[in-house]
């Protein structure tokens, strides 16, 4: 939220500076009939229209339909996978109230999902991720869990263990 609100202050000053230019420019241009003086209008409105186009890329790949979404909390910093259903994840690394976002595809067979990467951020240690049940706190209970699996097929140990908070799959 407070990323927003600053985006916001500093987006409205450079819009409000933008029409002032804007204006300005356009009563030097009235007067002397130079095409120069649209310049800055013109490169105005390309910029306006690539920072819409982006951010309208990044909502579109963020708000994608999740099949599966896994989470690790860590107090202060926390790493989540969300993986989509059309095949592609987005990882999140966040320390407080910073995100690093990585991109990338993935196949999903049962239990098994293959990344299109070996490691992201120090945090994944292997392209192979299994969803097994997990006891927790020495309960009967258990949740489900992505663990990060080695080349020779089992757990890597003191990898880090997600908790799975979404499973669309059927």
């Amino acid at each position: 939220m407070f990323d927003s609100i600053i985006f916001g202050g500093i987006a409205l000053i450079g819009i409000i500076y933008w029409l002032w230019s804007i204006n300005k420019d356009l009563k030097q241009y009235k007067l002397t009939k130079n095409s120069e003086f649209l310049i800055g209008t013109i490169l105005g409105i390309v910029f306006i229209g690539l920072i819409l186009v982006m951010n309208w890329k990044n909502n579109s790949d963020l708000y994608k339909p999740t099949l599966v979404r896994v989470y690790y909390d860590g107090d202060f910093n926390g790493t989540s996978i969300d993986f989509k259903t059309d095949g592609t994840y987005v990882f999140d690394n966040h320390a407080i109230g910073f995100s690093d976002y990585t991109y990338g595809k993935y196949q999903i067979n049962g239990q098994m999902i293959t990344l299109d990467k070996k490691e992201i951020d120090n945090v994944i240690e292997s392209d192979l991720l299994e969803i097994k049940k997990k006891k927790i706190n020495g309960t009967d209970n258990s949740e489900n869990y992505l663990f990060q699996i080695g080349n020779n097929g089992t757990e890597i140990k003191r990898a880090t263990e997600f908790r799975v908070v979404v499973d669309n799959r059927k």
